[in-house]
């Protein structure tokens, strides 16, 4: 998973790297790590999928869905 070094905070305002900084600048940052979530949670969903094709036990299907986890950073 792509991680972003900068880092947003918010102490009675948004802080940018403990700076000071407005919406506007973090809002860009922001998007991009709620679009790479969503698509790490659609390959997370659509692994699930092919599990259930296999009859896999309660306890295998959980395991299988914990490794898919693991290899994908969540």
């Amino acid at each position: 998973m792509i991680r972003s070094t900068e880092k947003i905070t918010y102490r009675n305002g948004f802080m940018l790297n403990d700076k000071p900084a407005h919406i506007s600048e973090i809002r860009d940052i922001f998007e991009g790590r709620r679009v790479i979530a969503l698509l790490v949670w659609e390959q997370y969903e659509k692994q699930k999928q092919k599990l259930l094709s296999k009859n896999l036990t309660p306890e295998q299907y959980q395991n299988a869905c914990r490794n898919i986890a693991k290899a994908l950073g969540v």
